[in-house]
């Protein structure tokens, strides 16, 4: 194991076994609850993710949303009814706008302006692949300009014609000035999950235990289907599974039940900060981090 691993595991043993009982203990004492609630009653997260879309124009290898089996948009009223309510109960610091592949959604200028309406102070971040930045043009950039939104730039293909879509993309953006970053994620991929002989995508059978002490689970808070999930890899394998895009192996993840609408501020602080875990969906990934070279796995049309 190396140094990292090692520093990682311990750091995170010593959250569980004494942070976490700290935290617990100065909250329900009544002497933590600012750290965690605003003067508004909101409750601070530092970063919330909405996933626009269960489709992608790439079908890139251990997607962590599963795009190469899921398909289509979610429609305009989910994403903007989750955003309403929960914007009366969250305040992220930076609030992230996902797919899939989120410029595919018909809808999405009007989406992103709904987030900026929702949060008005937070940093609003767009992850996209970059393939259709040049396409949607003058339009994507003046929406992007309006609502002071930064882009992630996420280069998933090494081929001639994806590279010089991905420079196309970032040239574009830099040009007007929008804040931009680039990743490339082809080259550290984390492996979420593993195929059979058949190429069926199949979820670990970890140590709860194992999976969760190497997890940063309080990292990835996602809003799906106007419900609140504490974990976006969670969200995404047990919607999959609604869906029926993935096979019974996958049901383990009915036994975590996200937050309805109705959770109050208490009961969010609770969920996402002070469960003391592990779940028993956390059996879902591996025990330890991989990573691996993006792969894709086919090609796929911008339209599905």
């Amino acid at each position: 194991m190396s140094m990292t691993k090692q520093a990682r595991m311990v750091k995170r043993v010593f959250n569980r076994a004494v942070g976490l009982p700290l935290k617990r203990l100065f909250y329900h004492a009544g002497f933590a609850k600012g750290s965690y609630i605003d003067s508004d009653g909101l409750v601070r997260l530092r970063k919330l993710e909405i996933y626009l879309t269960n489709g992608c124009n790439l079908k890139c290898k251990f997607c962590s949303h599963f795009n190469p089996y899921r398909r289509g948009i979610v429609p305009t009223e989910t994403l903007v009814t989750s955003m309403e309510t929960w914007s009366k109960k969250v305040r992220p610091k930076k609030f992230g706008l996902l797919g899939g592949e989120p410029l595919m959604h018909p809808d999405f200028p009007l989406l992103l302006r709904k987030a900026r309406e929702c949060w008005p102070t937070s940093r609003l971040i767009v992850t996209t692949n970059g393939l259709l930045v040049a396409p949607k043009g003058e339009a994507l950039v003046d929406v992007l300009r309006e609502t002071g939104a930064e882009v992630l730039l996420s280069e998933h293909l090494t081929d001639e014609k994806g590279c010089a879509a991905f420079d196309a993309a970032r040239t574009t953006l830099e040009h007007a000035k929008i804040p931009t970053t680039a990743i490339p994620s082809a080259s550290r991929w984390k492996e979420y999950y593993f195929f059979d002989d058949h190429g069926k995508p199949l979820p670990y059978k970890s140590r709860p235990e194992a999976s969760w002490t190497m997890c940063g689970p309080n990292t990835s808070f996602n809003l799906t289907g106007n419900k609140l999930y504490r974990c976006s890899i969670l969200a995404n394998a047990a919607c999959g599974w609604q869906e029926g895009a993935l096979g019974d192996e996958w049901k383990v993840t009915q036994t975590y039940k996200p937050l309805e609408p109705t959770a109050t501020a208490d009961e969010i602080v609770r969920h996402l900060f002070l469960m003391s875990g592990p779940l028993p969906a956390c059996s879902i990934c591996p025990e330890t981090i991989r990573f691996v070279d993006a792969r894709q796995i086919a090609a796929k049309g911008t339209d599905e």
